[in-house]
């Protein structure tokens, strides 16, 4: 009998770390030995990173897009809400159609209904899912509400995870409030899909005093001191000031200060520009200069730092869809999508694949498989889920059919696990009866590869490959020891599937993570039947020993609390007892010896705070245990804290040299983001060595944005070629929050541990031992403070490394001209002007350690005429390789003449949209001046003016933020604003 609320309804894998381990304070990265792994562990309710989509384009169609529908989403308005989606896609092709110039619409789309919709009429899926949806549509998180938004984690020309959309936005997404707060939906969904599907990002700014993106800025070849909002447009921007413009210490407008367009101002581009140009604009912005929606490379949007100041249309057209000639401009009468209504009707198919060549008897791999497939049959995979199991070796054998998984079932397909060794190896066989076992279920399904050895008998793996392709199969590859067949990745990573790695010599038992992992792919659930796993470690020893451990249980866990001891020899296990946090003990034990397993499940909900268990173990070489913990969600309404850990690239570096490798966390409780969380990336190279990475949501190197839930770090060692195990440490203390929009009081999570795989990546060309990475590139560089009588500026950034974003720089050279393309990384080393010490009035340019801040006060040249002056900085290491130009700063100096010496005959007043009243007095003399900065209501197309006054002679700073939009490797946050 299987203990209560053990079988696991979603993802994530169990997770280890060594027991040994001294966690770093201060280092980023440390080596330890290889010792006993301690497995803290989480099922999270999040997919894996996907690395490809299963949409294809055929004849300039979209073919299979799938709009899934979550079950937290009630069923109350299910029609309604079936027939906007309709409405809202069916509007949306049409306008891509225009977008992309011809080239593309909208031709299927499979809407997946969660499995509790029983009374809707809809056909069986066979294929879809939630966690890979292209759009999803779920309650809102209260950053974005009901504003639909994408989830990038790439750089420029990476595919998106999938676009959001809340049930409220699709049901009124055609009212008039909804086109005034948004803008035309079917352009909202093609400027969403532009980021999903081509890698692109937004060109407007955001009211943000962190954001590198603001809201104004200054033409390089404007000679006014004038403002202009920060969109692409074919248009000048004809605009007025909205209300809060004050002008702050540095001479700029705040970020309170917004604009409003005026009705005039009708521009035929750019969709990815602020929501209100929706109205009117159509078109993407293009590089071409004949092109009349000409693209904005001076605005300091995210478009231009992300792709390195290319235009959408430029990064749209090299996409693969268009490249080469693909899909080019046609005629298509009827842009009109076809809809099919899917519900998962049986649950999820899975195929067992696995290698029993006579190498899978060392290490005992063939003993080890046998037993942790067992236990995932018998405890993991849920009810109605269909599972075959195919063997390989010189050919394949079918052992069991598609067979729906119950409690009469279980024990019938254990006992179909194979345990004897024979022949060579041909994965392309097993892979091919894997798919005749699928097939005729439709397409669709998820196949559990498992072999140790390189393939040596026909047919090879791509042999089979376009047939799992076309079939829509996903194959999670289990590569077990050093020598298993590279392709298995490769395999995976084309099938948009995940790959791990099990360590012949490790301490560990990883097979349970792999296993468990591959069950991402199970329809999704709600939080009230979600299973979270908080604890796992393996207790090996060769004489008798009593083992003390801890797990905490947080406050989003509790229901169903079981500690689950797996064993190889019952007699190796001498007694387990578990103490709450209050003192009651819990001694007795549930034996199940066919799956070798014993448990404790805690009645009713758990006390929070730190439990503790005792377990004595017998005198064995050769014997060991395993200490499992689980629960659910503390309530129907508490979701869980969840990881997701990952390497954004994918699963095969293919040179790292070229590519570093950039590991990452997203921390996250339901859709809210959690803030202030200690995490930390385990990384173990193929030598063996263990090395521990310090993630950071910093927005420095590797993380693109500060405070967004998304933990990262660049990995600058890998030095060796093989597969690298990862897995990502999250620790929670009194300063870690949940970001759930209250300013005054977010939810302070305290102690709290989560372990997450990452699965493995695997390195093809690794670096040299003698070579380096250079610095990153600063991308915060910004104007913090003026002094006028001085001509001096005070800029700040946050400091870079010695190795991308890790160790510390040897120095930064700081540099100004009066010429914006300068200071351009092919401009840097010859044309602008270097600052030195003996400019410094305040602070220091030696660099500080990666991640804190740097500030310093440097004198400007003197001038008697009008002048702007841009700034911007590089990063050298040790070995003087150079980072790329930081974005860039811009400070105007202008002569502001003598005024009248006979006061003005009345006293101008302007008022703002807002109907704030501004009033700028002037009350001059010859030897004194009063001034107040004011925007004023008159507009015109492009610009606005500015009262200004000031003493004989004064030099008044008018300063403004400009990127240049250089990022030498970017990703975009996992939450994009929109």
């Amino acid at each position: 009998m299987s203990p209560p609320g053990s079988r696991i309804n979603t993802v994530s894998g169990i997770l280890n770390f060594y027991s040994s381990l001294v966690f770093p304070q201060n280092n980023h990265i440390m080596t330890v030995c290889h010792q006993h792994l301690l497995y803290l562990l989480i099922f999270c309710c999040l997919s894996f990173h996907a690395t490809g989509s299963r949409i294809n384009i055929v004849n300039n169609g979209y073919r299979d897009v799938v709009v899934a529908i979550s079950p937290n989403v009630l069923p109350d308005q299910a029609g309604d809400l079936l027939e906007k989606i309709q409405f809202l896609i069916t509007e949306a092709s049409a306008v891509l159609y225009e977008a992309t110039r011809h080239r593309s619409y909208i031709e299927s789309v499979n809407i997946l209904i969660p499995q509790t919709w029983e009374n809707v009429t809809a056909n069986a899926s066979t294929w879809e899912n939630f966690q890979n949806a292209e759009i999803q549509i779920d309650h809102p998180n209260w950053k974005f509400g009901d504003s639909p938004y994408t989830v990038q984690l790439g750089g420029c020309g990476d595919p998106g995870e999938f676009i959001h959309l809340t049930p409220n936005y699709v049901l009124n997404f055609d009212t008039e409030s909804n086109k005034l707060k948004f803008g035309p939906a079917g352009k909202v969904f093609v400027r969403e899909w532009a980021r999903l599907r081509y890698g692109v990002f937004e060109e407007h700014g955001f009211t943000d005093d962190d954001s590198a993106f603001p809201m104004f800025y200054r033409l390089q070849s404007d000679e006014s001191s004038d403002l202009v909002p920060n969109v692409c447009s074919d248009q000048p921007v004809d605009f007025t000031y909205d209300y809060g413009c004050s002008v702050d210490e540095t001479g700029l407008y705040d970020t309170n200060c917004t604009y409003s367009f005026t009705d005039q101002f009708k521009p035929g581009s750019s969709i990815m520009s602020d929501h209100r140009m929706l109205s009117s604009a159509m078109h993407f912005c293009d590089d071409e200069e004949s092109s009349v929606h000409k693209h904005n490379r001076e605005a300091p949007n995210k478009q231009n730092a992300v792709c390195d100041m290319q235009s959408v249309w430029s990064v749209i057209s090299r996409h693969a869809d268009f490249a080469g000639n693909n899909n080019l401009p046609t005629n298509i009468a009827n842009l009109k999508p076809t809809f099919n209504v899917v519900r998962v009707l049986n649950g999820a198919r899975y195929v067992l694949v696995t290698d029993v060549s006579g190498s899978m008897d060392d290490h005992n791999r063939i003993g080890r498989l046998y037993d942790a497939a067992r236990r995932w049959i018998q405890y993991d995979i849920p009810d109605r889920t269909s599972l075959g199991i195919v063997k390989f070796h010189d050919y394949a054998t079918v052992l069991s059919s598609l067979t729906v998984v119950n409690d009469e079932t279980r024990q019938q397909l254990m006992d179909k696990v194979p345990s004897i060794t024979e022949g060579w190896t041909c994965i392309g066989c097993g892979l091919q009866y894997a798919i005749d076992i699928l097939k005729p279920s439709g397409n669709g399904g998820v196949i559990v590869l498992v072999t140790d050895g390189g393939e040596n008998v026909n047919p090879y793996i791509r042999d089979v490959t376009p047939a799992l392709i076309a079939a829509q199969i996903q194959v999670v590859s289990i590569a077990f020891g050093r020598d298993a067949e590279n392709e298995i990745e490769n395999l995976a990573t084309q099938t948009n599937g995940i790959s791990y790695f099990i360590n012949d010599n490790g301490g560990n038992d990883e097979l349970n993570d792999a296993f468990t992992g591959s069950l991402i792919y199970q329809p999704a659930v709600l939080s009230q039947v979600l299973t979270v796993q908080l604890f796992q470690k393996k207790y090996q020893i060769g004489f008798r020993t009593i083992f003390q451990d801890t797990v905490t249980v947080d406050s989003t866990i509790g229901r169903n609390l079981t500690f689950r001891v797996d064993y190889t020899n019952k007699n190796f296990l001498l007694d387990f007892s578990v103490m709450s946090p209050s003192g009651q003990v819990y001694n007795t034990l549930i034996y199940d010896d066919a799956t070798k397993l014993a448990y404790i499940e805690i009645p009713g909900i758990a006390e929070e705070g730190v439990w503790s268990f005792s377990l004595t173990v017998g005198s064995s070489t050769t014997e060991y245990v395993n200490v499992i913990v689980k629960s659910k969600s503390r309530s129907s309404t508490t979701a869980p804290i969840t990881v997701e850990c990952l390497v954004p690239s994918g699963t095969v570096v293919v040179d790292a040299g070229i590519t570093p490798v950039r590991l990452v966390a997203v921390v996250k409780q339901g859709r809210n983001l959690v803030l202030g969380a200690n995490v930390q990336a385990y990384v173990e190279r193929p030598d063996g060595v263990l090395q521990v990475i310090d993630l950071l949501d910093s927005g420095v190197g590797a993380d693109s944005e500060k405070n967004d839930g998304i933990y990262s770090r660049y990995y600058v060692d890998p030095i060796v070629n093989g597969r690298y195990n990862l897995l990502c440490v999250v620790n929670g203390s009194e300063s870690s929050y949940v970001d759930d929009g209250n300013q005054q009081s977010n939810t302070t999570l305290g102690d709290f541990n989560r372990i997450q795989s990452g699965g493995t990546f695997r390195v093809e060309i690794p670096t040299s031992t003698v070579t380096s990475y250079p610095p990153s590139r600063v991308t915060d560089l910004k104007i913090v403070a003026i002094q006028v009588n001085q001509t001096s500026m005070a800029i700040e950034w946050t400091a870079t490394g010695q190795q991308l974003d890790e160790g510390i720089a040897k120095e930064y050279q700081i540099k100004y001209s009066e010429v914006f393309d300068n200071l351009l990384d092919s401009n840097f080393d010859s044309k602008p002007v270097q600052f030195g010490d003996q400019d410094v009035i305040d602070g220091g340019m030696q660099p500080l350690q990666s991640g804190n801040k740097q500030r310093v006060t440097l004198v400007l040249p003197k001038t008697s005429e009008n002048v702007t002056y841009y700034i911007a900085l590089r990063a050298v290491n040790d070995n003087n390789d150079a980072s790329s130009t930081s974005n860039v700063v811009s400070v105007k100096l202008a002569v502001i003449k003598q005024p009248p010496t006979e006061p003005p005959n009345d006293i101008t007043t302007t008022t703002s949209k807002s109907s704030m009243e501004t009033t700028a007095i002037a009350n001059i003399s010859s030897t004194q001046t009063t001034t107040t900065w004011s925007p004023q209501t008159t507009t015109k197309a492009g610009t606005n003016s500015v009262l200004t006054a000031g003493s004989s002679d004064l030099l008044t700073f008018l300063l403004f933020f400009l990127m240049i939009p250089k990022i030498h490797s970017t990703v975009s946050s996992w939450i994009d604003r929109v």
